[in-house]
């Protein structure tokens, strides 16, 4: 080479490219690759998600999977943000190196999402920015990813503000009651309306026919949590309006699974526990004997101490030897999939949960398969399910039959005894614990609900949708006391079986026609019909005295009676809705129903709902700041509106009742005057309210004041006897008012890389009040001593007596009058949840719940005191307590003790630990998690009950007390779930 002859560009090259051929590998490692998937925190994946790269210019969407590829990333220290509609943003900060680098994201749900798409009684997607009231919004799948929940009443529970779940007892299978913003109504049911994929499913509160003391099923635990997507409550007539003459308590619309397109996804949970009532402080039974008599001859009796009188204290404590630990076991197998054409999800689900005490368990056999068809203008889902419920439920509450209440009332001193030639192990007053051991009670049902929901979108400014549904639940429930163990009311046995069949039939169609009045002034008008049929067909048989051991028939028993009855009801429904929306920031909506139902008088035509309801979007201004600018979203909203009621089937009629005098032969005798002009209770309530992002979105805050009253509310009225008829005439003659506040707060604290801290609040008050019954001076419930007292001024659920006081002399003085000493519902109440995240992969979740100003009806210790099986009654050294004075007074009085009930409960905690993707991969799966949980762990009362959360009356509508009744018990649980 001739180096003289070289160019300065070839003494360049001859420098650089050597240098080049060195730096090459180090150039091409700059470059790198990260995937990674977006999912929400229940692992499902978020399609549509964006993920992008600061400073970088970089991003990509995640696909049908959740998966998302960027290439050509600069390596280094680089910071990463996913963003989804309806979730927070999150921010990672990661480092990258050559080759390919995995990131991925758990979103967790935005505080405030005003472009969420809510269920309405309309056609077409509803954003929840144009509603101007208020819906609480549950997703079942974040509850049940941390939360011990086996029910539907559990998954409610403490979830959102104004609802509260008042649960009956902690016997597995027993139905809870649910109230939105109190009690609207006296005579009529308190539930909610319950939907479920836009068809309305019964919700009767108790199975029909046979009584177990007090404790029945519930239909709305028909239900499977681990098959819902999310759960939406609407509270009030302000925003129930088109749901017409039933829907004045609220609505509770259930969102099942539909399925995602991509590839099939199996999930398989798996959920194992143990409930126990170790929880509780069961009291002891104390008895005196003879100083020289030997101790009973009983499981665990124990001497106490010599009483001044030389008798020997003793004491036993038979929940103590016969309270064992019931075990859960709970199995969910599902897999969903499809084309975007076509979806499906399809699962099968088993429950067996044993409760902790004798003759009690709930067993659940189901399944559901939801499919989905879509193309350029129609859509159409069908959604299906069945569930066989097999629950054992033991004789309890106010029973002389009651395992219960027969172990409370035991004296030690009458072990031995016998009861109908059973000897007694505990000194039962009543029946023999043998005997109540072979009593059954048993609730059967077989229930099938489906549905088909076509969507037609003609035109881009024309929607419809059109739902048929069917609601079948057949019941057979039987109670049989054997030939071989003697009662006292059945000696040689009895049986009645109920067989029950509910069938609802349900049509639904909805259009909705939109267009644009100006650049800025949208319409939005609605239009629809409803038709509802329930047909309800009731068989029973009763029979008593069997001629032998081992017979179980009706037909085999001496005596046998039969009953039968046939109900139906039609509602008929049509309305019309506006809304005008100002830049997509204000709405106005003006909506009014027609009404007419069977069981309305022959004189009342039918009924008008109307409403009008407000939303401001006022932060979408250009001019908004927000104070202080923390507040990033403010949606202020008010809505007005009327829903009703209905009463029920053949009140507005005349009836006869038929009878047979002698000599067999039949005739008919007066029964209920009946009303030609009797119609719905009609609610009207205005609330105001808005709902809040603060802080860059990490708190969201939601306020809400409802005041709600209840016109021509049903009052049964006392008849004259002139008249003929011995039954009460329901008439519209009634008010009740309901007003409180709601307020519900989720934060996200703080947000860091290892640590995720958020919680939740929530906060309710509810002030009912009867103002008007017509002209009756009171209505009672409950016992014949009439605990629960209906009087104008004071709220629907109060409870009266004489009050006790300590005077001056040191003993009880009884007021001369029944007074108001609360109610037993709460009037304040709330939860308290946190959720820690450690490292995206560790979740700790604790939930607290509490009632306050509320009272019960303690059954329990007045009749320990009355039978004799409390220590007050046999140590002299107690009879100066002022609790044994104030109960020997209220018992020797016929008072009913009536005591405070407030508490604050450890409800929930849960630890959830997703594997990381090296172990999941070795088990086949995508995705696996681990949860141990427990609940009711903690109680903090002044109730010197047992438990203030229990109702001897079960799901009754007003009517309360605790009354031998079994208390919540204690459950922990792990659960698998796993992806494939």
């Amino acid at each position: 080479m001739n180096l003289e002859r070289l160019s300065w560009r070839g003494w360049a090259a001859s420098l650089l490219l050597p240098s080049l051929i060195l730096l090459f590998p180090t150039l091409l490692s700059a470059q790198a690759t990260v995937t990674g998937t977006v999912q929400d925190e229940q692992g499902a994946a978020l399609v549509g998600a964006q993920v992008t790269i600061e400073d970088q210019n970089l991003g990509a969407v995640t696909d049908a999977q959740g998966r998302y590829t960027i290439t050509d990333v600069s390596t280094g220290e680089i910071m990463m943000t996913a963003i989804y509609l309806g979730f927070r943003e999150m921010k990672r900060r990661v480092r990258i190196t050559s080759g390919e680098n995995v990131v991925d994201f758990r979103l967790t749900p935005s505080p405030v999402e005003l472009d969420a798409i809510v269920v309405t009684g309309t056609a077409g997607e509803v954003h929840a920015r144009s509603l101007g009231n208020a819906i609480s919004q549950i997703d079942a799948g974040e509850v049940l990813e941390k939360s011990p929940v086996v029910n539907m009443a559990e998954l409610l529970q403490g979830r959102t503000s104004g609802a509260v779940v008042l649960p009956s007892s902690g016997t597995a299978g027993a139905g809870a009651r649910i109230r939105l913003r109190g009690f609207g109504s006296i005579s009529t049911s308190n539930e909610p309306l319950i939907y479920i994929d836009g068809v309305r499913v019964d919700n009767d509160a108790t199975a029909g026919g046979v009584d177990a003391g007090g404790q029945l099923p519930s239909r709305f635990d028909d239900l499977v949590p681990e098959e819902i997507e999310s759960i939406e409550i609407i509270k009030g007539p302000a925003a129930a309006t088109l749901y017409g003459t039933e829907a004045a308590n609220g609505v509770i619309q259930i969102i099942t699974k539909k399925g995602r397109s991509g590839d099939t996804r199996w999930n398989l949970r798996l959920t194992g526990g143990a409930s126990t009532l170790e929880n509780q402080d069961f009291p002891t039974n104390f008895a005196a004997i003879a100083p020289d008599a030997p101790l009973p001859d009983g499981p665990g009796v124990f001497e106490v101490k010599t009483l001044e009188s030389g008798a020997r204290l003793i004491g036993q404590n038979p929940l103590d030897e016969v309270i064992d630990t019931g075990y859960l076991q709970d199995y969910v197998l599902s897999v969903n999939g499809g084309l975007e054409s076509f979806t499906y999800f399809l699962s099968g689900n088993f429950k067996r949960d044993e409760g902790p005490i004798p003759l009690n368990e709930a067993e659940r056999i189901g399944g559901r398969a939801n499919f989905r068809w879509s193309a350029d203008l129609w859509d159409l889902s069908v959604s299906s399910s069945y569930a066989n419920n097999d629950i054992l439920l033991p004789q309890n509450d106010n029973n002389i039959f009651g395992f219960w209440g027969n172990l409370l009332l035991a004296r030690p001193d009458f072990i031995g005894d016998r009861i109908l030639g059973v000897t007694t192990k505990f000194g039962e007053p009543f029946t023999a614990f043998q005997t109540i051991a072979q009593l059954e009670t048993q609730f059967t049902n077989d229930r099938f609900t489906g549905s088909a929901t076509a969507n037609f979108d003609p035109f881009d400014w024309w929607e419809n949708r059109a739902v048929f549904g069917v609601d079948l639940n057949a019941e057979e429930n039987f109670q049989f006391f054997p030939f071989e163990a003697p009662t006292a009311f059945f000696p040689t046995g009895q049986k009645e079986n109920h067989r029950q069949t509910v069938f609802n039939v349900s049509f639904d169609y909805n259009g909705t026609v939109s267009f644009d009045i100006t650049e800025d002034l949208t319409s939005r008008s609605s239009f629809g019909t409803q038709i509802f049929n329930e047909n309800t067909d009731i068989v029973e048989a009763q029979g008593e005295d069997f001629p032998a051991p081992g017979v179980s028939t009706v037909s085999a028993a001496a005596i046998t009676e039969g009953f039968e009855s046939r109900t139906e009801t039609t509602t008929v429904g049509l309305y019309v809705q506006e809304q005008i929306a100002w830049q997509n920031k204000l709405f106005l909506t003006g909506a009014v129903r027609f009404d007419d139902n069977s069981a309305f008088g022959e004189d009342f035509d039918f009924e008008t709902y109307p409403k009008a309801s407000v939303s401001y979007v006022i932060s979408d201004e250009r001019w908004w700041s927000g104070p202080l600018d923390l507040v990033n979203t403010l949606k202020l909203r008010s809505a007005y509106g009327f829903a009703g009621k209905q009463p029920a089937a053949f009140a507005a009629e005349r009836t006869f009742t038929p009878v047979a005098i002698r000599g067999g032969s039949a005739t008919i005798t007066p029964a209920a005057l009946g009303d030609p002009d009797l119609g719905p209770e009609r609610s009207r309530e205005l609330e105001i309210g808005f709902d809040a992002g603060i802080w860059s979105e990490r708190i969201g805050l939601a306020v809400t004041y409802y005041d709600k009253t209840t016109d021509d509310a049903l009052i049964p009225v006392t008849v004259p006897p002139s008249r003929g008829f011995r039954q009460n005439q329901l008439r519209n003659v009634g008010e009740i008012e309901n007003k409180g506040w709601e307020i519900s707060a989720d934060a996200l604290v703080v947000d860091t890389d290892p640590v995720d801290w958020a919680f939740d609040v929530n906060f309710t008050t509810n002030d009912n009040e009867v103002t008007d019954l017509g002209g009756e001076e009171q209505l009672t419930f409950g016992f014949a001593d009439a605990t629960n007292i209906i009087k104008e001024g004071f709220p629907v659920d109060g409870l009266w007596g004489r009050r006790p006081t300590i005077g001056p002399d040191g003993e009880v003085e009884l007021t001369d009058e029944k007074v108001f000493q609360g109610r037993s519902t709460p009037e304040f109440f709330g939860s308290f949840g946190n959720t820690i995240t450690l490292w995206d992969d560790l979740q700790i979740y604790a939930l607290f719940d509490w009632k306050s100003d509320v009272v019960i009806e303690n059954n329990n210790d007045w009749f320990r005191w009355a039978f004799a099986s409390s220590r007050f009654r046999w140590d002299p050294e107690l009879s100066d307590d002022p609790r044994n004075k104030t109960l020997r007074a209220l018992v020797i009085n016929g008072e009913p003790l009536i005591e405070d009930s407030e508490f604050l409960r450890f409800r929930e905690l849960s630890v959830a630990w997703t594997l990381p993707f090296d172990w999941t991969r070795k088990l086949g799966a995508r995705r696996a998690s681990v949860t141990v949980a427990g609940r009711n762990l903690g109680l903090w009362t002044d109730y010197p009950g047992i438990d203030p959360e229990v109702n001897g009356f079960g799901a009754a509508n007003i009517a309360n007390t605790d009354f031998l009744t079994v208390p919540p018990s204690r459950r922990f649980q792990a659960t698998i779930n796993l992806t494939y």
